[in-house]
């Protein structure tokens, strides 16, 4: 049943509209819902990501999940790169402009939870790294 008292504080809306079609789309907010009467509270924003219908300047919040955890997002991405979404290109350059994407290149062997002799080594890929048998080995 709809709940006319509760409200949504955006606090960041992080500007990824996906899925547009008509006036609607998805969106991607750090946003808490809290009842009338109560002041939101940006300690308690969690992470969401909601349908939004449209119509001239005005939007009306539909149909939305919102993170449980703040790992939630990371493994969701995670998982949708792990099955084939995302185009693998333009996911390598939003990646590349990362303060930590030069580190994690160079280190991608080093990860413990790596068993497998038979992958590729990343950073011949991404950074044309001559490794020599020496690396291979580590």
């Amino acid at each position: 049943m709809y709940d006319n008292s509760m409200r949504c504080k955006i606090f960041k809306d992080y500007n990824i509209s996906f899925d547009e079609k008509g006036s609607t789309c998805g969106t991607v907010r750090l946003a808490q819902w809290y009842k009338d009467g109560t002041e939101p509270d940006k300690e308690k924003a969690k992470l969401e990501i909601r349908k939004v219908y449209t119509s001239g300047a005005e939007e009306r919040n539909g149909k939305g999940y919102v993170f449980s955890t703040p790992e939630g997002p990371s493994e969701l991405v995670e998982g949708l790169l792990g099955i084939g979404f995302g185009n693998t290109k333009k996911c390598i350059k939003t990646l590349a402009k990362r303060d930590d994407f030069k580190e994690s290149v160079e280190n991608i062997n080093n990860d413990e939870d790596d068993d497998n002799d038979e992958m590729f080594d990343m950073r011949e890929l991404l950074m044309n790294i001559e490794v020599s048998e020496d690396d291979e080995e580590e």
